[in-house]
Parts: C-alpha cells; sequence; structure tokens
C-alpha cells in the first residue's frame, strides 16, 4: 500500500522546477537591494541627526573621551585602595577631587598678594597696553587696537568665535563652563573605574564587525598607557612651564609676572599653539609696559622653556605616548578648535592619538599582533 501510495504522488514537472527557483533567485535578488536600501536609509537618518545635533553629540563624546582620560590615568592606582572596586573607585575620585582643591588651597597662599596687586594695577597695565596697541594700529594697520579686539582675534583664530565669546569670554562663563566639565568628567571617571576594562569595552566593541572586534578590543585597552602618559607629560610640563616662567619673568621685571606665568602654565594643555599664544601676550604686556630688553627677555625665557619642552619633557615623557609628528599637531589643533570649540583645543592630542591608532589598526595594520603584541585583555574583576 505504502508503496502504490508514494507510487501514486505526480511529481512536479521540471518546467515548474525551473520557474521556482527563478522566482526564488529573483527574490533573494530583491532582498539584497531592499537590505542595501534600508542600510543607505539609515546612514542617511543618522547623517542628517549628526549634522542637525552636532554640538550636542561632540560635547558628549568629547566628555567621554574625557572621562576615560582621568579613569586611564587613575586606575593603576586601584590596587592601592583596599575593598571593593567599586567603593575603590569611589574613593579614588573623591580624593583626585580633595586632593586638587587642597594644591590649588596651597597655591594661592603664596600667591594671593601677587595676584592681588596685579589686578590692583591692571586698569594702568591696561590702558597701558591698549595705547600701545592703538599706537601699533595706526602705523601698521593690520594689529588690533585694544586688549578687547585682540581676544576678538584670537578667538577666530583658534575656535573659529565671531564675537569673542567662546574662548576668551566673561570670566564667569568661563568659571561656569570650566566647573560643569569638571563635574561630568570626575563623576564619569568614577563611574567608569568601577567596572573593570573588559566589562566595558566588550559591549562597545560590538559596534565594530564580527571579525574586526577583537582588534578593536586591544586597540581600546591599548589607548590607555597611552593617554596616561599624555596627562602625566602635560601635568609635569605644565609645573615646569610655570616656574620657568616665573622666575623668568620676575628677572626681567616683568609686571603681571604671576598671572602671565599662570597664562602659560594653562595655555601647555594646548599643544604648539598655546605657548606661543601666552609667549605673544607677554611680549605685548612687555613692550606696553616697559622696554623692547623686557620683550626680547621674554623671547628669551620663550626659547628655553621651548628648548627644555623639545629636548627634556617630550623625549622622556610625551614621545612614547604620542608618536605624531610635530606639524601634523599643529594644523590639527587649528582644526579641532574650529571643529569643537575649546574642548577640540584641549584634547587635540587625545584625539589625533584615538583617530591614528584606529587607521593603524583598520587600514594598515594587516595582523592583530601588529597592533599590540603583548598585550591580554584583563579578567574581569581585576584592578587594571
Amino acid at each position: 500500500m505504502s508503496q502504490k501510495h508514494s507510487q501514486s504522488k505526480p511529481r512536479p514537472a521540471e518546467g515548474d522546477d525551473a520557474l521556482s527557483t527563478e522566482k526564488h533567485l529573483e527574490f533573494g535578488h530583491n532582498n539584497h537591494w531592499f537590505k542595501r536600501l534600508t542600510v543607505i536609509l539609515v546612514l542617511a537618518i543618522s547623517l542628517v541627526l549628526f549634522i542637525q545635533f552636532f554640538n550636542a553629540i561632540s560635547t558628549v563624546l568629547l566628555g567621554v573621551l574625557a572621562a576615560a582620560i582621568v579613569s586611564c590615568t587613575l586606575s593603576p592606582l586601584l590596587k592601592y585602595v583596599p575593598g571593593p572596586r567599586a567603593v575603590a573607585a569611589g574613593v579614588l575620585g573623591l580624593s583626585l577631587i580633595a586632593g586638587a582643591a587642597t594644591i590649588v588651597l596651597a597655591l594661592s597662599w603664596p600667591l594671593a598678594k601677587p595676584i592681588n596687586n596685579a589686578f590692583a594695577n591692571w586698569t594702568s597695565s591696561e590702558a597701558a597696553v591698549n595705547r600701545y596697541l592703538s599706537e601699533k594700529n595706526t602705523k601698521f594697520g593690520f594689529v588690533p587696537k585694544d586688549i578687547h579686539e585682540l581676544t576678538i582675534t584670537l578667538d577666530r583664530i583658534l575656535v573659529g568665535g565671531q564675537t569673542g565669546g567662546q574662548f576668551f569670554g566673561k570670566l564667569s562663563d568661563v568659571v561656569l563652563s570650566i566647573l560643569l566639565w569638571m563635574v561630568f568628567i570626575f563623576i564619569g571617571s568614577i563611574f567608569l573605574l568601577t567596572e573593570s576594562a573588559d566589562v566595558l569595552i566588550g559591549p562597545a566593541s560590538l559596534v565594530a564587525p564580527p571579525n574586526h572586534r577583537r582588534e578593536f578590543q586591544l586597540l581600546v585597552l591599548g589607548l590607555g598607557p597611552k593617554l596616561r602618559r599624555w596627562v602625566l607629560g602635560t601635568m609635569l610640563s605644565m609645573t615646569i612651564v610655570f616656574t620657568a616662567s616665573l622666575i623668568g619673568y620676575s628677572l626681567i621685571g616683568l609686571k603681571l609676572a604671576v598671572p602671565l606665568a599662570l597664562l602659560a602654565a594653562v595655555c601647555e594643555i594646548v599643544p604648539t599653539v598655546g605657548p606661543a599664544v601666552a609667549a605673544v601676550i607677554a611680549g605685548i604686556f612687555a613692550a606696553a609696559t616697559m622696554n623692547s630688553n623686557a620683550v626680547a627677555g621674554v623671547a628669551t625665557v620663550y626659547g628655553i622653556i621651548q628648548a627644555v619642552e623639545a629636548y627634556v619633557i617630550l623625549p622622556m615623557i610625551m614621545r612614547g605616548a604620542v608618536k605624531i609628528h610635530p606639524a601634523v599637531t599643529l594644523f590639527s589643533v587649528v582644526l579641532w578648535g574650529k571643529i569643537f570649540g575649546v574642548p577640540g583645543l584641549i584634547l587635540a592630542i587625545p584625539i589625533n592619538l584615538v583617530l591614528w591608532e584606529f587607521a593603524r589598526t583598520f587600514l594598515i595594520s594587516t595582523s592583530p599582533h601588529d597592533i599590540m603584541p603583548s598585550t591580554q585583555l584583563p579578567i574581569r574583576g581585576q584592578h587594571n
């Protein structure tokens, strides 16, 4: 019965098989194009949203980068704090804030009197600088006519501002912005420290294609030591520049020596361009309030400091972390300042470093062993 039943089944004709195969291939071809069009549409919508909300997105991304830099810098200290990782991260973050406040208070005592004198003499100094700039503007034409116009010019050069309010804005706005950024960065870094590296890097690697996720994980993990060295190098550079500038400006008798030395130290955050801007401002004050010998003294101090940075600080600290040509750094600082504003100026080196590592990993390197031959992902729960 079963053989008769099976023999009685009608077999599909060869024409029907060909038609079915043709329809299946046509459906697969149409489905393939449908997927492509969907991907293109999603990318187009994402690009439009990114452009529309560029300021908000870039602020968040740079904030995350800054928090990650602080987290990478503090992570080696976790092993010295007893207790669970989350508690150790909180204690370390609060200790950092307390330490920063202590340093500010400690510096405020010896610098309080010079800074108060500088503020007391600011009116006469400002008038002298304005007269000097006005004379040079009348003589050459392209020189800013006063301090306000000078700040607008620097703002346009550095961050593309049109009103002088982005980089050299009101003091209250600048202080408020710095405080908000500090809170965002420190809180974000504490949250990043509460989890081990593999817990954070694993989910983040899902944005990469499956066959490149291992390379992505090694890349992100390898950025930690380099960013840490950049932070340490920048802090050391700021300390050396402040000390050397204060000594040099005091020896040549420059008025407002302490504020100008502080400005030189803060401008060290912005590589290449920042020290030059600080030196130009100090030179203008020297020319307006003293004489040409003081201007030559400022130039000498600037030259000595740059030589110390080039032959001591960079080879000892920074060069192991950031192997980027100085010319690339110079132009990229201006580029990131134009695109991202003040955060772009401050984080120019980390942005260059991240972009270079991604390019080296996914465009230049051909093997995961070329990326990081000796680095292994940490085991979950370790203080790394």
